[in-house]
């Protein structure tokens, strides 16, 4: 008889044993599954607010140089067609234009290669303006924002690059002057992006935004802008992938996993990264309660199962 109780308890005790278990897989793959979709989720959510504040970013200074170039050509030709009737007419408004939109300079490169500019160099000589050319062995005409601002129609803009005083990333935003069908110069604001990155040093999650050439000008994560920082292992796979599709990476440094999601902005991109062992860590923390109140219930119901087969 008592052989047959135990043989009775143990079986009874199995089949409990097994409910469980499967009861607890079962409830750890859908607690998973919502943890993960409410990452996605938030993951989502920052990026858009990322995504909001490049845009005003972007348009705030398309506005103003579109709108400072449709006052200039306003002008007569004769008013604007050499260098000295510019720095005549429009010279200082380059101080007040500079000092309204908070930008790092404001200049017009004209045919000859040579800048009217109101910069920093102009503000430490106490001008509203001055002259950077062929004395300071510098030719706009050489460059990237003059060269390919005649190429287009619209305003172009560079990639970010870090400013040699400030040491924050920068763009350059530019667009080619043409008064009667001849051409004046090109209009040329360079724009600090130390606003924006405070406005993403305020927001949510771990979201950053990268150029064209992979290079990160804002970010949540200071680091992420330092020059050593390498986000390749996000850049490179994010331009295959569609607006907020979800990925996984892995970096190179060492060897972590992470997801990661995306979305284009222009010729940017605001990504949010991260690490796979911080999205699992609430789902581990969750297996590890759930394997103890497991096998507590195990205990207690092999305790309270042979207890009451002994007694009938």
């Amino acid at each position: 008889m008592r052989s047959l109780k135990i043989k009775f308890s143990l079986i009874t005790n199995v089949i409990s044993i097994t409910i469980l278990i499967v009861l607890g897989i079962a409830t750890y793959l859908f607690v998973s599954k919502l943890i993960h979709e409410e990452v996605l989720r938030n993951e989502h959510n920052y990026i858009k607010m990322a995504k909001n504040s490049i845009t005003f970013f972007n348009e705030k200074n398309l506005k103003t140089l579109k709108g400072y170039a449709k006052n200039i050509l306003e002008l007569p030709y004769e008013k604007i067609n050499n260098q000295q009737v510019l720095m005549e007419n429009i010279g200082e408004e380059l101080k007040l234009l500079r000092d309204a939109g908070g930008f790092l300079a404001v200049y017009i490169a004209q045919p000859n290669g040579e800048l009217i500019v109101s910069d920093t160099d102009s503000d430490s000589k106490g001008l509203d303006f001055g002259i950077y050319g062929k004395a300071d062995n510098y030719d706009a005409r050489t460059k990237e924002y003059y060269q390919e601002a005649l190429k287009t129609n619209d305003v172009y803009v560079t990639s970010s690059y870090i400013d040699a005083t400030s040491k924050l990333p920068c763009f350059t935003y530019s667009k080619a002057l043409y008064k009667d069908g001849k051409f004046i110069g090109v209009l040329a604001i360079d724009v600090l992006t130390k606003d924006l990155q405070q406005e993403y040093e305020a927001n949510p999650g771990r979201t950053f935004a990268f150029d064209k050439n992979n290079k990160i000008f804002a970010a949540t994560d200071k680091f992420q802008l330092s020059q050593e920082y390498d986000a390749s292992h996000i850049a490179i796979p994010a331009k295959e992938k569609a607006d907020f599709e979800p990925f996984e990476y892995t970096r190179k440094k060492d060897g972590s996993r992470g997801l990661a999601m995306c979305v284009k902005v222009g010729e940017n991109r605001v990504c949010t990264g991260q690490s796979i062992s911080k999205i699992e860590e609430p789902i581990n923390k969750m297996n590890y309660i759930q394997i103890i109140i497991i096998s507590i219930a195990i205990i207690i119901n092999f305790v309270l199962i042979y207890a009451l087969t002994a007694k009938l």
